[in-house]
């Protein structure tokens, strides 16, 4: 009887844990501390928690994002993609898409099927390679891209209103660098 007892015990304790999920800050902290992989203060010990928290602001961006464009029908996904469309020239390949994306390629087409069916889109046979498509943007894609950025350009303004423009500048001179050396191949 007694271990019936403290079995449900712990199983309330678990669940009383699991009822407060901690934010993302505070999990991050939290695992920090209590996973000690750098000595504290080392160079690699801030190395470890600025690109933790880079990758940490990045998720959370897109989840509040998505949660502000699904308003107008739209996604960061989608965006992504006509960005991606529309900075390619001469139209881009699913598969290189899906690439720059970082995404399946299985996802991308259901993605492009929607985009296409709302006439974003169009795709077109490869000249160099018959099996290949290549996606174009048509003309309704820059009203969309457009809507987005009404929604995101307020969305930016709130989560960066009280960081300094000279703070702002020393961050995307630290991202370029940091850029420059993800991408060399």
């Amino acid at each position: 009887m007694a271990s019936k007892k403290n079995a449900k015990a712990r199983a309330t304790a678990h669940e009383t844990e699991q009822a407060r999920l901690r934010s993302m800050t505070e999990a991050a902290d939290y695992f920090h501390d209590t996973h000690p992989f750098h000595e504290p203060g080392s160079r690699a010990d801030l190395n470890y928690r600025f690109t933790g928290r880079l990758n940490l602001i990045a998720r959370r961006y897109r989840t509040r994002l998505n949660e502000r464009l699904k308003s107008i029908g739209q996604t960061q996904a989608r965006w992504d993609a006509l960005f991606w469309i529309s900075t390619s020239g001469d139209g881009v390949t699913q598969s290189e898409l899906a690439e720059r994306m970082g995404i399946e390629g299985p996802t991308l087409v259901r993605m492009l099927n929607k985009l296409e069916q709302e006439g974003l889109v169009e795709r077109q046979a490869t000249p160099h390679d018959r099996r290949a498509k290549t996606i174009l943007m048509k003309p309704a894609a820059e009203e969309a891209l457009a809507s987005i950025a009404k929604v995101i350009a307020p969305f930016r303004a709130e989560i960066l209103e009280d960081i300094d423009s000279d703070e702002m500048r020393a961050c995307l001179s630290v991202f370029e660098r940091v850029m420059a050396r993800l991408e060399r191949e």
